[in-house]
């Protein structure tokens, strides 16, 4: 074997940033620091005596006709690595255990795949799932691409183009949601108006995913004219909303259920899509165990108000 003039962790790290486009998105799907991403690519850099990225300060990260060339030859690397994967003797269940990295949408953990989650480590002993949850955001189709996750559980945009990696697994409603005492004896859906006139939670301030936020709300005639405060946090924007101190823009499945007698839907949205992710040469029956879990703790769960579950013929509408 050849002495590699890089380490899986670099090309790990390398992957990523080229499908963000960002250190600080890296990072945080990395689980480390905007320097180690940052010492990671310059020592990758080094070793391979070749500048991967320009970089300039306020601006993306692009990749050089260099970069460009590395990244096109790791997806081929990639490719051979999951062929070598598939040479291991597969059998029920593993004589090892198996660990598993996953991406799942904060609120779609919290309020439903964390709940069954005991159980089905209790049953399986010998897989290991490694969650990394967050918040939706525009570059999250290509993060997932990049084959750091084994499998993910995502919500986007059902107007956003279909991603040949992805499945369609439900849609669920999205709009402005808020505190029924927050409009007593108004009638719903509010006009523009008067939603714009209330008080407001947004994601992150400066970030990608609050602008584009505030896009889509600017498309439906509305803008926000009263911000109370800004979070990432799921659970947060749920109990906010749940005192009637604000509103927010996200899907119904967010909210947890105990709080959907109060917490009403005041403006219909875009709806979104529930997709699911598997890696590509996961044919191992531990991955089809972890796969009809994760389908399960949604499709299966009374209080997941689906719109609609593809591939079962029927939509579900929410009482």
């Amino acid at each position: 074997m050849p002495a590699l003039p890089f380490t899986l962790r670099q090309l790990e790290v390398f992957a990523h940033l080229a499908a963000s486009g960002s250190f600080r998105a890296t990072a945080d799907g990395l689980g480390i620091s905007q320097a180690s991403v940052s010492n990671q690519i310059k020592t990758l850099e080094e070793q391979l005596g070749r500048r991967l990225l320009d970089r300039k300060p306020g601006q993306r990260p692009i990749l050089t006709a260099d970069g460009q060339a590395f990244h096109d030859d790791l997806k081929a690397f990639d490719a051979a690595a999951l062929a070598l994967a598939t040479h291991r003797r597969s059998g029920t269940p593993e004589a090892e255990p198996v660990r598993y990295r996953l991406l799942v949408g904060q609120g779609n953990f919290d309020n439903y795949v964390r709940p069954k989650l005991d159980g089905f480590l209790a049953e399986h002993p010998m897989i290991d799932l490694e969650f990394d949850t967050q918040p939706p955001s525009p570059g999250v189709a290509g993060t997932i691409q990049n084959g750091h996750y084994d499998f993910a559980l995502i919500n986007r945009r059902c107007d956003l183009p279909q991603e040949p990696h992805l499945e369609k697994v439900a849609r669920v409603r999205g709009g402005i949601f808020g505190h029924r005492k927050l409009v007593e004896n108004e009638a719903l859906p509010l006009d523009p108006a008067r939603i714009s006139a209330l008080p407001f939670l947004l994601p992150p301030a400066g970030g990608k995913y609050e602008r584009e936020v505030l896009v889509t709300l600017a498309e439906h005639g509305v803008r926000p004219s009263r911000i109370v405060g800004h979070t990432q946090y799921y659970d947060v924007m749920a109990a906010m909303l749940e005192r009637g101190v604000a509103v927010a823009s996200l899907t119904d499945a967010i909210m947890p259920p105990a709080t959907r007698e109060n917490v009403i839907l005041l403006l219909p949205l875009i709806d979104w899509d529930l997709e699911f992710y598997r890696r590509s040469g996961l044919g191992n029956p531990s991955a089809d165990l972890v796969e009809a879990f994760l389908k399960s703790c949604m499709l299966d769960n009374p209080d997941y108000p689906a719109l609609r579950i593809y591939g079962r013929g029927a939509n579900q509408q929410r009482s």
